[in-house]
């Protein structure tokens, strides 16, 4: 891929470094505002007046920072950026930060295809008493997806009962992550089509990979072999470490031999 890619270390020193130099450029206003003004209440309306643009500045420069951030991450799919992002964030000290990694962790996992990684790692997270509820419906949600696709035994009436004693709070989330559990196993383990992946449309690039994917499932279960070719095709020349793209790859090379694509790794 041509271009400039942004390396995160540079895109964390930078943002570290303009929050360093607003803070030194405040504290020389507040010292020029104590020698050049008199008036009490005019030093105190210039301090607070420099505090509070400090704080806003702060705020935007965060802001900015935490949308690049996830741009990189989820809308380009910078791999070597999340292992970046993985790596320099690794022993953070607080632990909501911690548990924000944790999760950034996970869903690298599931999009490399380490289904058990995801498992085992979810479930450490969701046996934290300090855990968020709103990161637990993310680790729930990883969990049971990762399940679907590591269980070729998995009964529809055991996802049933699983799906019913998921504990997450956020409605939206609750009944997405029913529907692709229930499309997975269609697609995954009964082998049967399932058009849920059909109409949906995502701003975020791996998601976008992953429609395209089962797509083509659901186009080869329907017998529709070109279209299903036409859109593995569409998936390969993505990276390689992605689960999908090398589940894509397999059907291309097997199809020859009527392999099928179903089986996890």
């Amino acid at each position: 891929m041509g271009g400039y890619k942004l390396d995160y270390k540079v895109l964390r020193k930078n943002y570290r470094l303009y929050i360093r130099s607003a803070g030194l450029l405040a504290m020389l206003l507040i010292f020029c505002i104590g020698l050049v003004v008199r008036d009490t209440l005019l030093q105190t309306c210039g301090v607070l007046l420099v505090l509070a643009g400090l704080v806003l500045f702060i705020q935007l420069l965060k802001k900015s920072y935490t949308n690049k951030c996830n741009t990189l991450l989820h809308v380009d799919l910078d791999l070597a950026f999340w292992q970046q992002y993985l790596q320099l964030n690794k022993n953070v000290k607080k632990v909501i930060s911690q548990i924000d990694i944790k999760l950034t962790s996970v869903a690298y996992s599931f999009m490399m295809g380490d289904f058990d990684i995801v498992i085992k790692e979810a479930r450490e997270a969701l046996s934290q008493t300090d855990c968020p509820q709103k990161y637990k419906n993310f680790f729930e949600s990883y969990l049971i997806r990762s399940i679907v696709l590591t269980d070729p035994d998995l009964s529809r009436e055991e996802l049933e009962g699983r799906l019913n004693e998921l504990t997450i709070t956020d409605p939206t989330l609750a009944e997405k992550t029913r529907k692709v559990c229930l499309a997975l196993y269609d697609l995954t383990i009964a082998h049967q089509s399932n058009d849920y992946f059909e109409d949906l449309s995502n701003d975020f690039k791996y998601q976008q990979l992953e429609m395209i994917y089962y797509q083509a499932l659901n186009a080869t279960l329907k017998g529709d072999n070109s279209r299903a070719e036409e859109l593995f095709r569409k998936l390969v020349s993505e990276d390689e470490s992605l689960y999908i793209v090398r589940k894509a790859q397999q059907y291309l090379k097997d199809e020859g031999n009527r392999t099928s694509p179903f089986q996890s790794k």
